[in-house]
């Protein structure tokens, strides 16, 4: 179904598919109102009845279902309420994010979208469906925001989340340029995870939130993988051995996984060793003389999806290790307990991610 591209398009369509997103409601009667300065009002106002049970809707309709604009709606409907007693109010659009929905839930207010998205609440009725479209609409949509580059504005946003900026201080730690940087908060801000301030600056508003859905939607394995064998005699001595060879050959690297997070915040230990390497990896396996194996790893090295996996990294212990946000989505899918080793992290670091 295309997506109606204006307002008035969208309550249209919304209304005449009023019996299909609610068949468990019979909708006796359905009004258009006409907004004034003078005169609040919502955009439609819906009566319906479940067995001897009447309510009226108050529905405000909106072109687009991000968090921003249902605050707007969910802000509108609340005095709307207060003109209307014993009113319930419908925040309505072509689509309503997964974070629009959950804000919806936790402000009283109820939803419907034309995907199929529908959520009342009220006296003895309860409607809570999801459609068949959401969760692909949402994985598009997030797909956007986690391409390569725009990883980088993510980070950048990440490693100073209580920090204001601008789009032209992103394009300098991104080495991105400004219209780049530029469509990827407008992403962001759509989605929920930034906001504007009054000066235009960039504030995350939910850095964990940005954080765990990127990890959850990240695999480690989407970098290039090569596993090797190393005759180390353990892993302190392997990481000593990489952090060697790599100054001998100016090879930049940083570890991540169980190993690296093991030297931020120590859980599980692993003898794996993970490590990206920007560039020279066939010079540091032939310095180290890793062996490649199929089974049985010891070394795995990365070649990155993208160099902003370096934005971060900090000496420790003697080695080079990725951010703690590139170490926190690098785990939580991670094999073993990679999951375990996130959440601990995050736990020791979460005042650097935290809401504010």
């Amino acid at each position: 179904m295309n997506s109606p591209r204006t307002e008035a398009e969208a309550i249209r369509r919304i209304l005449e598919e009023l019996p299909r997103l609610w068949p468990n409601l019979k909708i006796e009667r359905v009004r258009r109102e006409v907004r004034s300065a003078s005169n609040p009002t919502a955009d439609a106002i819906a009566e319906v009845r479940v067995g001897d049970l009447r309510k009226e809707l108050v529905i405000e309709v909106k072109s687009s279902g991000e968090p921003r604009i249902a605050e707007q709606a969910i802000t509108q409907l609340r005095r709307l309420a207060k003109l209307r007693p014993g009113s319930y109010g419908v925040f309505a659009a072509p689509y309503i994010s997964e974070r629009s929905r959950e804000l919806c839930k936790a402000e009283g207010i109820g939803y419907v979208d034309l995907a199929g998205d529908s959520f009342l609440r009220f006296a003895s009725v309860l409607v809570d469906r999801v459609g068949k479209e959401s969760k692909s609409k949402e994985q598009r949509g997030l797909r956007s925001i986690l391409a390569p580059k725009a990883t980088r504005v993510v980070r950048a946003l990440l490693l100073a989340p209580n920090e204001p900026t601008t789009i032209s201080k992103l394009a300098s730690a991104c080495q991105m340029s400004p219209a780049g940087v530029y469509l990827v908060a407008q992403l962001l801000e759509a989605k929920g995870y930034v906001a504007r301030e009054k000066d235009r600056s960039i504030l995350l508003e939910e850095p964990e939130r940005l954080l765990r859905d990127w990890a959850e939607n990240w695999s480690i394995e989407r970098n290039k993988v090569s596993r090797y064998f190393s005759f180390g005699r353990d892993s302190r001595d392997i990481i000593s051995s990489i952090a060697r060879a790599s100054k001998e050959q100016g090879i930049d690297y940083a570890l991540t996984g169980i190993a690296g997070a093991y030297l931020v915040a120590p859980f599980v230990r692993s003898e794996e060793i993970w490590a990206y390497v920007k560039s020279g990896a066939d010079r540091l396996v032939r310095a180290l003389d890793l062996r490649p194996v199929s089974s049985g790893a010891n070394v795995v090295l990365l070649e990155p999806y993208d160099q902003g996996v370096f934005q971060g990294a900090r000496d420790l212990g003697g080695a080079r290790v990725v951010s703690d946000v590139q170490l926190y989505v690098d785990l939580l899918k991670f094999p073993g307990r990679g999951r375990e080793q996130a959440e601990r992290l995050l736990e020791k670091t979460r005042p650097l991610v935290r809401t504010r």
